[in-house]
């Protein structure tokens, strides 16, 4: 975690995460308004292969060499799969709250439920102990932990850079917010 191009700014603005997961696999996750183009992407890497959100798929096999060779027919398979999922009604927030509501008017499960967001924000937590702490995290995060609590992440997180100017200070008063969704 740092901040390498936003000095007015306490917090980070770049920071990147190495999961280790019980049965060895790793999982990454990257974080950053540091970027141009306020890109937002999901990408989920296997075995043979690459899928990701917005979607793009890519599938390969290992050579004897271990270099990759196009898996056509897996890649096919997976974006037939994709092609046969129904339509998404509505998006973002919109989405959530019909998901909740349709969850409501009918019994269906919800597609996040309590569960789901905070295992979501004990992993962000763990992200900001283990840059701040300088070590390796564990699940789950108890009590007695000091980044357990607000206050205790507030006390306890590393600061880059002290704030000393305000967004009264911008000269056209525009900020991005990375996306043109009207919701």
């Amino acid at each position: 975690m740092s901040n390498v191009s936003h000095v007015n700014a306490e917090v980070e603005d770049l920071s990147v995460a190495i999961l280790r997961y019980p049965g060895g696999a790793l999982a990454q996750i990257t974080s950053s308004v540091v970027h141009h183009g306020e890109e937002q992407q999901l990408v989920f890497q296997g075995a043979n292969a690459r899928v990701s959100a917005s979607w793009h798929i890519s599938a390969s096999n290992a050579k004897p060499n271990g270099f990759p060779v196009p898996n056509v027919q897996l890649a096919d398979e997976l974006q037939a799969m994709y092609d046969s999922l129904p339509e998404v009604t509505y998006e973002g927030h919109t989405g959530q709250v019909d998901n909740v509501l349709t969850a409501i008017e009918t019994g269906a499960p919800i597609l996040i439920d309590g569960e789901s967001g905070r295992r979501t924000l004990e992993l962000i937590v763990a992200i900001y102990k283990s840059a701040s702490r300088g070590q390796n995290v564990n699940f789950p995060i108890g009590p007695d932990d000091p980044f357990y609590t607000r206050e205790g992440m507030q006390e306890n997180a590393i600061r880059f850079y002290e704030k000393n100017t305000s967004i009264e200070n911008f000269h056209d008063n525009t900020i991005t917010i990375g996306s043109d969704y009207k919701g």
